[in-house]
């Protein structure tokens, strides 16, 4: 199950990243490991990135990206895959940068895009953060080695970080997210819970309404399930309108009896 965050700013007026040469904040090449394999990115500095399905060494997909302080924008020029553009806040740091949706109508690239992502020496990486935390167990350290966990598909690992920090942090919202992620498919009550302490922190977080409603679906609470989706929608998660369509439509639509 796709791990999702909340961001809720505006699509504004972008620059492309050309402009601002040798302040690119993701140039570089970036993988992670998604439900259909790993996938790799690299950000070059003519504002253009290319996908690599596979981490074969062939570009499946080139996409025209642009930096507006910390949003980001894909238009695809190569490969079609969506054709319309999708709009992110990214944060990005020495060990991963993650992706969270703004505005984006193509179920795909959501998928492939949002959440974390880590550089291709992930193992030393690891290694680094690991003997850090050796040396001296600091909660900032331990999220970013469950956020490395995260984008190379590492669940159990990743969650296990997540409960240490977030026995320190426990109103770290985005945290109580990410965790949230590591419980599919397994722990549906578990996900309920995160994403309930997480509405109370931040009521607009429509990440946790759309992970609680798919926890509730699977609960068999189908109409709470959509009646959450329902809320993440409204908060800008527009896509579900489609996505969720077909499984809610005697709800929305009013034909339940």
């Amino acid at each position: 199950m796709k791990l999702l965050t909340i961001f809720a700013f505006l699509f504004c007026g972008f620059f492309n990243a050309q402009e601002k040469a040798g302040s690119n904040p993701v140039e570089g090449k970036w993988v992670r490991m998604t439900q259909t394999g790993p996938v790799a990115l690299e950000f070059r500095d003519d504002g253009k990135v290319e996908v690599d399905f596979g981490i074969d060494q062939n570009t499946d997909v080139v996409t025209d990206y642009q930096i507006n302080g910390k949003t980001i924008s894909f238009n695809d020029k190569e490969g079609a895959m969506c054709p319309e553009p999708g709009v992110y806040k990214f944060e990005n740091n020495d060990y991963y940068l993650s992706f969270d949706l703004v505005d984006d109508m193509c179920n795909g690239r959501i998928k492939m895009t949002m959440g974390f992502w880590t550089k291709p020496n992930f193992e030393e990486l690891l290694g680094e953060l690991s003997q850090k935390i050796w040396e001296k167990e600091q909660p900032e350290l331990i999220l970013k080695r469950a956020r490395i966990y995260l984008a190379l598909g590492k669940s159990a690992e990743a969650k296990t970080d997540l409960d240490v920090y977030l026995q320190q942090n426990p109103d770290d919202a985005r945290a109580l997210i990410n965790r949230a992620g590591t419980r599919f498919p397994n722990d549906m009550q578990g996900v309920v819970s995160d994403c309930n302490k997480t509405i109370e922190l931040e009521p607009g977080n429509k990440n946790a309404w759309f992970l609680r409603g798919l926890a509730n679906w699977e609960l068999g609470f189908k109409e709470k399930a959509c009646d959450d989706f329902t809320r993440a929608i409204d908060l800008g998660f527009s896509i579900l309108r489609i996505a969720e369509e077909q499984r809610c439509s005697e709800y929305w639509n009013g034909s339940k009896e």
